[in-house]
């Protein structure tokens, strides 16, 4: 019994980048969740692409969403650039990215929210928001099995009336205004998506440096011909100008929430970026560019990139293995049946609230006192990979 509590307690940030079953995932072939709505185009690099606003399904099934903060516009046409981004990475690298994009339209599903407000509790959208979240666990798995870092990007487009494109790394306007000096020390360098490529960077580029200095990822597009901030030539927003910081998607994928895979929400202006098929293959095809120089200048100085095929493996064959294991919710009571050895359910601060080592037959378990919110569900087995999945409570 010890052995399960120490190894499932040491496998939970593991897990978290688990994916929920066993899958196999070929590169350039599609997989898609439950109904269709959420789609993963499996890759070989370490380069995670998401797409979560620019879908176009409305099934009736699901209800307009109408808790929280609901907001319903649509990222217009990032579907269609993020897809022309996955071919033109392939055509750069030789290898394509790992790209999960949401079919449904925001009004059904915001995929850059939490459980609560991107599903408002409707069942569908629900499994839809556990599928994008499940499958950009599994693009982690991969990246971090095969190269143990990597660069996480959540696609969107703004409406400002500044054409450029902001990069969010979770730096509010008013902080990418402070000095260089404030800005590569806390409490910024711990709010930052970036932060472990700033505390481990090969050539000790400092946090204000991969910000805004000759060869930030700003400046890269820059040079490319894309007007961007921050970058060397705009390096924060100015007083009043709208600015997007990057959201919850950025702040659950990248550095900030921990880990070696740093990220960044990418806000694409609509002229010369989105507004035509043209431009949408043109900005593609620079992205892929800057990203090459990016990654090979910042992260994988060995030219480790060169034989992203031969890595391949995980991605192109069968995942690993996990325990059988399904969960159902009546009431204030979980029913879990599984054949692991061990279970263990988690809060998302990873304080461990259920442990068993016994699972024959159906677990039953009371949550009453437990809030509103996700939980992490783990079994274990000596035999198999851990199996994770979230499990949400109303």
């Amino acid at each position: 019994m010890a052995f399960f509590r120490i190894a499932i307690c040491w496998l939970f940030f593991l897990c978290l980048q688990q994916s929920a079953g066993a899958q196999t995932f070929t590169p350039g072939v599609s997989h898609f969740g439950a109904h269709g709505y959420i789609e993963y185009l499996p890759g070989t690099l370490p380069l995670i692409i998401s797409a979560p606003h620019g879908g176009y399904l409305a099934p009736d099934v699901i209800p307009d969403r109408t808790c929280g903060d609901a907001v319903y516009t649509n990222d217009a046409y990032t579907q269609e650039l993020a897809r022309e981004i996955y071919q033109s990475v392939y055509d750069r690298f030789g290898c394509y990215p790992h790209l999960v994009i949401n079919r449904l339209d925001r009004a059904k599903l915001d995929a850059n929210r939490d459980l609560f407000e991107g599903a408002c509790g409707n069942d569908s959208a629900k499994q839809a928001w556990n599928d994008f979240n499940d499958l950009l666990d599994s693009a982690e798995a991969a990246v971090m099995q095969q190269y143990g870092k990597g660069f996480y990007i959540d696609l969107h487009g703004h409406g400002h009336a500044i054409q450029r494109l902001e990069l969010g790394y979770l730096l509010y306007a008013e902080e990418l205004q402070l000095t260089d000096a404030e800005l590569n020390f806390d409490p910024y360098l711990g709010y930052s998506s970036i932060q472990h490529l700033a505390e481990t960077h090969p050539l000790g580029f400092t946090h204000s440096e991969l910000l805004r200095g000759d060869e930030a990822l700003g400046t890269l597009f820059e040079l490319a011909g894309y007007p961007s901030v921050p970058a060397q030539g705009d390096p924060f927003p100015a007083p009043g100008d709208p600015y997007f910081s990057g959201g919850y998607n950025t702040a659950e994928r990248s550095s900030y929430s921990g880990g070696t895979i740093d990220g960044v929400q990418i806000e694409c202006n609509m002229n010369g970026v989105r507004n035509t098929a043209d431009n949408r293959a043109r900005f593609a095809d620079s992205l892929a560019a800057v990203l090459y120089d990016y990654l090979t200048l910042h992260y994988f100085r060995n030219d480790e990139l060169a034989d992203c095929e031969v890595l391949s493996g995980t991605a192109a064959s069968p995942m690993a293995q996990y325990p059988a294991c399904s969960v159902r919710t009546v009431g204030n009571t979980w029913y879990i049946t599984t054949d692991a050895d061990a279970v263990a359910i988690y809060d998302l601060t990873g304080r461990q609230l259920f442990f068993s080592p016994q699972t024959s037959g159906t677990l039953m378990i009371d949550v009453t006192s437990w809030p509103s919110g996700v939980y992490i569900l783990t079994a274990l087995t000596t035999h198999h990979s851990p199996f994770t999945t979230r499990v949400f409570r109303q």
